[in-house]
């Protein structure tokens, strides 16, 4: 009996010990808790008592009862380096410098093309489809450049002739992109009144709406009393021009020259096409005076014949 007496109380003890400490926990969580609110409301008087003060202040303020100075905060003046300033004028200033650069490039560009590149004085478009032609157009051989004259003052007397074709043969949808971009090119002569001459048949005139129109000077008037000339044009066919070329098996049967009537047009007026209608008008006559194909003997030429070359386009 005296053992569970003891054993009794050991327990009781540890009991009576656990409930003191749960207590003495319970009376810090409240006194923290107390602690806490009363903080808080001490914290929300502070906050109610400002709120009260800024009011009172503030309605003084809009009765013109306090005048106080508004204070600025001074912010310590920054010495910047020259590469600070330089990055810092680049970084706001990126967009219209970008513009500068590019601007003054293409101005140069434009310069050094203008005093680089040769200019023809007279400029002439070949526009049957013969694809031979592709290889023996451009600068034509000085023996026909000879009768045109110096137009644009640089001391070189340049005649070329464009191969820009008015229809093609395949209707493959790259060959019908080429067609589309060559006629681009060729209307958009048209609306200038720089290139005068235009080597064609008659099919090609009518398709681009250009024969027997009025827009191309009747050659019976230019070149009178002379079997060549029809209302289109002249014929090629009347003078050695392929031989020149080096291209002896052109067919230039059907193959006329034809000349632009001076008129007003979008990039020039009528009198520039005038001019430049009389300038292409004189060049042909004077080729014509010595390259009339009756009676002439055919001036031997070392350009190659073409008539067998291979070309693909």
């Amino acid at each position: 009996m005296s053992d569970k007496k003891k054993e009794k109380g050991f327990l009781e003890t540890v009991r009576e010990i656990d409930e003191a400490e749960r207590k003495a926990e319970l009376e810090e969580e409240t006194r923290r808790e107390e602690e806490r609110l009363r903080k808080e409301e001490e914290a929300r008087k502070a906050y109610e008592e400002r709120l009260k003060r800024e009011r009172l202040e503030l309605l003084k303020r809009k009765q013109g009862l306090i005048e106080e100075p508004v204070e600025t905060e001074k912010v310590p003046e920054k010495h910047y380096t020259v590469w600070e300033r330089i990055s810092n004028f680049v970084y706001h200033n990126n967009i219209y410098l970008i513009f500068g650069v590019a601007t003054a490039l293409l101005v140069g560009f434009l310069i050094y093309d203008t005093a680089t590149t040769e200019r023809s004085d007279i400029s002439m478009f070949f526009i049957a489809t013969d694809y031979n032609m592709e290889l023996v157009s451009g600068n034509i051989t000085e023996e026909w450049a000879e009768y045109c004259p110096d137009v644009n003052g640089d001391g070189k007397q340049i005649a070329r002739l464009y191969y820009v074709p008015a229809n093609y043969e395949s209707n493959d949808t790259t060959s019908m992109s080429y067609a589309q971009s060559d006629r681009t090119k060729i209307f958009g002569e048209f609306q200038s009144g720089t290139t005068i001459i235009f080597i064609g048949t008659k099919q090609d005139f009518a398709d681009l709406g250009v024969y027997d129109t009025g827009t191309m000077y009747d050659a019976r008037e230019l070149f009178p009393d002379d079997e060549y000339a029809e209302e289109i044009g002249y014929r090629l066919a009347g003078t050695d021009f392929a031989e020149l070329l080096g291209y002896t098996d052109m067919e230039d049967e059907d193959l006329y020259v034809a000349f632009r009537k001076p008129q007003k047009t979008i990039g020039d007026s009528e009198e520039t096409m005038q001019e430049n209608f009389d300038i292409a008008v004189e060049f042909w006559r004077e080729f014509l005076a010595d390259h009339r194909i009756d009676g002439l003997e055919l001036p031997e030429t070392a350009e190659p014949d073409i008539a067998e070359a291979e070309y693909e386009y």
